[in-house]
């Protein structure tokens, strides 16, 4: 029996993933009746993640890559929450995010990992896109990492920051600046308080 609800579970798992709710949807009255779409709380991930940092004395280091040089630091927790808060963007509201981004989600066989992406046709300035990975348990799941791409601009630059986050362990922060005239430049920061691979 174990054994069946082991194989049954990512079966009816994927096929969940996969099913589109309408959005709205008319009853016999003729009166719409409007279905809440059930997205990841991505954003409540990363508190909770940034929260974890927070209550534990961990050694933090951070690294700083920039011109083909590399630069590390202890830093504290105030630190920590300052470079981590760029993850938390205003596109991860809510309303916002439910909004304008479309998920789509398949179990992985071989990493044996949840995936879903949030994606969105809009082409203002912002958050982008937004790869969850999850590790399928018993009545829930446990993140795994988060990826995120987002797009601004500073006068005559765009930048595009690509975020990678490894939960428990360490994020990094990808910044490539497109100067209207001039040479493209690229700076990383990698946060670690886990160093187990």
């Amino acid at each position: 029996m174990k054994k069946f609800l082991i194989l049954a579970f990512p079966v009816v798992f994927s096929g969940a993933c996969h099913s589109k709710q309408p959005e709205t949807t008319k009853t016999e009255t003729g009166i719409s009746d409007t279905t809440k779409k059930n997205y990841l709380p991505v954003a409540e991930y990363l508190r909770a993640e940034i929260s974890a940092v927070d209550s534990f004395p961990l050694r933090i280091m951070k690294y700083r890559i920039e011109k083909g040089k590399t630069d590390s630091a202890l830093i504290t927790t105030a630190d920590f929450d300052r470079i981590a808060g760029e993850f938390l963007m205003a596109g991860l509201d809510s309303s916002h995010f439910e909004k304008n981004f479309e998920e789509n989600s398949f179990v992985d066989r071989s990493t044996n990992l949840v995936s879903f992406t949030y994606s969105t046709k809009d082409t203002a300035y912002g958050l982008k896109r937004v790869d969850v990975l999850l590790s399928p348990g018993t009545g829930v799941e446990k993140l795994n990492s988060i990826y995120m791409e987002a797009m601004d601009a500073n006068k005559d630059t765009t930048v595009i920051s690509k975020l990678s986050w490894k939960a428990g362990r360490n994020f990094r922060i990808l910044h490539i600046r497109k100067p209207g005239n001039g040479p493209e430049i690229t700076d990383q920061t990698i946060v670690v308080w886990d160093t187990r691979e």
